[in-house]
């Protein structure tokens, strides 16, 4: 049997620590691998070209701090002996995640949604919806708007 291996998008926060959880649970009843992902969104701005994309330094502190972030987190899941490996990239999250989901060559997409409905979603949108929609592996989601979705620790 090949050996499973699930991408996990974070954020680093609160939520995407619930997620994680759920998905190092997961791998270690499945011996499954895990390989996290954080996309650091481009930062626009208006100036004389509307909608130019900003790489100067708030951007590069933006990436250097979420290495680092990811960095930690690899370790101390490997420390529990999690199989986990962890990337950062800098892009659009749905498009980056699809496309890590693929190179990757991931069994399952594990993902956390907040659950906004209404004018909320449509304001702001879902990334999780567009990756359910267009991943061509399964997605589990996790709801973390919930304080009740608390995972449990392997």
């Amino acid at each position: 049997m090949k050996s499973q291996r699930f991408l996990v998008p974070t954020d680093f926060s609160e939520h995407s620590a619930v997620v994680v959880e759920h998905a190092v649970d997961l791998a270690s009843r499945l011996d499954a691998e895990l390989v996290l992902i954080h996309v650091v969104e481009p930062v626009y701005f208006a100036g004389a070209m509307y909608g130019s994309v900003y790489n100067g330094p708030i951007a590069m502190e933006q990436v250097s701090a979420a290495e680092d972030a990811m960095a930690n987190l690899v370790a101390d899941l490997e420390k529990r002996g999690v199989v986990v490996g962890g990337s950062v990239a800098s892009g659009t999250p749905h498009e980056i995640i699809l496309k890590e989901a693929e190179t990757a060559n991931a069994d399952m997409i594990i993902m956390g949604t907040h659950g906004r409905s209404g004018l909320g979603h449509m304001l702001i949108g879902s990334v999780a919806e567009k990756i359910v929609r267009t991943a061509k592996c399964p997605v589990l989601t996790v709801r973390t708007g919930d304080p009740s979705s608390k995972a449990k620790v392997a």
